[in-house]
């Protein structure tokens, strides 16, 4: 057991370039540890990058497939289109490779926002959230939102996705066909359970592992309180109408297993696949009714790659609408005030923006320091603000070992440093922006108007969700482990709470819904994720969800992606 853990261990260094080849063949060798592919292995993980750049320079004129976007579901699609080792795939990623320290450790999953690895988006400041400018953090890096995020792996409820099959008329998409891709994807490293988990898969999901005094403190408090503890936060959660458990994470031996490692690096040894880092894709290249190919700039000039077969967009909830509006597809008159020509007037692109609002913050003083433990996020669970539970749960109460509060808050009440937090999220919103672009160039970023808690009902869920949050965190288990009540530290109600929630508005960074799927004709994709309108393209990422799901969106974007494989797949 040793040996396995110590070679993961150093099979991780080498894939993130903490040591080099030879160090690494020394090692293993010194130890006795060489067998059966090792070798093998550290060619193929040393040497990887620099085979992918020496491809990249002699690129071909067509590929079958151009995926644009290393994000979760892009991922998984470039993992199954490359098991025909007769199509040729070229995947395309605006950000560098996903070897910073700061990927690789996710108690620091943090540090990623607002550097090199994150678009750096900022919605306009409204009066719905007090004037302020919310930032919209996406990855631009290999791996895209699943190397900067908070590592957590949460389905999506069956009544989720039973409203996708409404919109769409498929049944492909609904909760039972979903379960079965996740028990065919996962590598689950919690209790078994045959119905709901799979083991074996690419993607490694582990509970929280050792976690902090905070996380079973949480779920004591639920107890207490009435509130549903399960052993497992997905599985049969997915089917009730609320629960809380300790989180499931991407997190193997202490780090971070992005959806790079489980779906990506596997097949980029591969002769048909190839990836470009660094670069930008302008626009689409389209003829009349149809996606030839895509434009970038590399090494100063401008380069145009044909698709034989299929483009699919997989740039996210922001990028996916700017980069189809670019190319000519969107509102006639939106894209007129940009000098772009309209290839095919589709009004919807951009429009029904969501995102779900993570309150900062509900505030504790810790008797001691509680320290990062995993991702600093270890339990959480999901449940209703009204009587009403027809539809999936619209609020997920969040605990997080630091001060986790907005600008405003932080501001106000000044937390101290060993500081612990309860976030009241709302996943649910009824509220709906939309992205524009600023101009025509497709270097400047678009314009997020998220339009965040315009809804009044966005409001009065989260004012029950921050009097969950203080029920749980002034209870008996959570209060042996805090010295006192920072914020609110009152029960507020009136213009006192509506003024705390907006002042408190963050987002969790779950954009979605730009390019919804739909069956009606102003739709922007239809139920095979083909964009209306213009043959031989698709959309792959958060933005074809007609509505969020209720929950952190990464495994959302992987059953996306493996259902985009199976359509591709059936429709060759």
């Amino acid at each position: 057991m040793l040996k396995e853990q110590l070679l993961a261990s150093l099979e991780a260094s080498l894939m993130q370039g903490r040591i080099n080849r030879r160090n690494f063949l020394r090692f293993m060798g010194a130890a006795g540890m060489f067998g059966v592919g090792v070798s093998a292995l550290a060619d193929t993980l040393d040497g990887i990058r620099a085979n992918q750049s020496e491809r990249g320079k002699t690129l071909l004129d067509a590929y079958d497939y151009i995926v644009c976007g290393t994000g979760s579901a892009g991922c998984a699609l470039v993992h199954r289109l490359a098991a025909d080792p007769d199509a040729k795939i070229l995947v395309i990623e605006a950000g560098d490779w996903d070897t910073s320290p700061a990927v690789a450790d996710p108690r620091v999953w943090f540090t990623n926002l607002g550097t090199e690895r994150d678009w750096n988006d900022i919605a306009l400041p409204s009066a719905h959230v007090n004037n302020r400018a919310i930032p919209e953090h996406m990855g631009r890096v290999v791996g895209g939102g699943s190397s900067i995020n908070a590592t957590i792996w949460a389905r999506p409820f069956r009544k989720n996705l039973d409203y996708w099959v409404e919109v769409t008329g498929d049944q492909a998409w609904g909760y039972d066909h979903a379960l079965s891709i996740y028990r065919r994807v996962e590598n689950w490293q919690g209790k078994p359970d045959a119905r709901y988990r799979g083991q074996g898969g690419p993607v490694w999901v582990q509970p929280a592992h050792e976690p902090s005094p905070l996380a079973p403190g949480m779920l004591e408090a639920c107890a207490s309180l009435g509130l549903p503890v399960l052993d497992d936060l997905n599985g049969a959660r997915e089917e009730r109408d609320s629960g809380f458990a300790l989180m499931n994470q991407i997190i193997r031996e202490g780090q971070r297993y992005n959806l790079a490692k489980a779906y990506l690096y596997p097949v980029l040894g591969q002769k048909n696949v190839t990836l470009l880092v660094n670069t930008h894709v302008d626009r689409l290249t389209i003829s009349g009714n149809t996606a030839e190919g895509v434009e970038f700039i590399r090494d100063g000039k401008p380069v145009r790659i044909r698709a034989n077969r299929e483009v699919i967009v997989a740039t996210g909830g922001i990028n996916t609408p700017k980069l189809l509006m670019l190319s000519g597809i969107g509102d006639q008159q939106e894209l007129k005030k940009h000098g772009i020509k309209t290839v095919f007037h589709s009004p919807e692109v951009g429009r029904n923006f969501q995102d779900h609002i993570l309150h900062g913050g509900c505030l504790w003083e810790s008797v001691d320091s509680p320290g990062l433990r995993n991702s600093g996020a270890e339990a959480s669970g999901f449940t209703h603000s009204t009587r009403d539970k027809s539809g999936p749960p619209d609020l997920n109460l969040v605990q997080i070992e630091l001060p986790y509060a907005s600008e405003v808050i932080s501001k106000t009440y000044s937390p101290p440093a060993n500081s612990w937090a309860l976030c009241a999220g709302l996943v649910q919103p009824k509220s709906r922006g939309h992205i524009a672009l600023r101009s025509a160039k497709p270097s400047d970023r678009p314009i997020v108007n998220a339009n965040f808690l315009s809804h009044p009902d966005d409001v009065k869920a989260l004012a029950v969700g921050i009097e969950m949050c203080r029920d749980i965190g002034n209870a008996a288990p959570l209060r042996k482990l805090s010295k006192r009540e920072v914020a609110p530290a009152r029960k507020l109600s009136g213009k006192d709470m509506t003024d705390f929630i907006r002042n408190g508005a963050t987002t969790y960074f779950h954009e979605s819904g730009t390019c919804r799927m739909g069956k009606d004709t102003r739709a922007v994709v239809d139920a095979k994720l083909r964009v209306n309108g213009v043959r031989k393209l698709r959309i792959a990422d958060s933005s074809i969800m007609p509505r969020i799901p209720s929950v952190a969106t990464m495994a959302t974007c992987v059953l996306i992606g493996e259902r985009i494989a199976e359509i591709l797949k059936a429709d060759a």
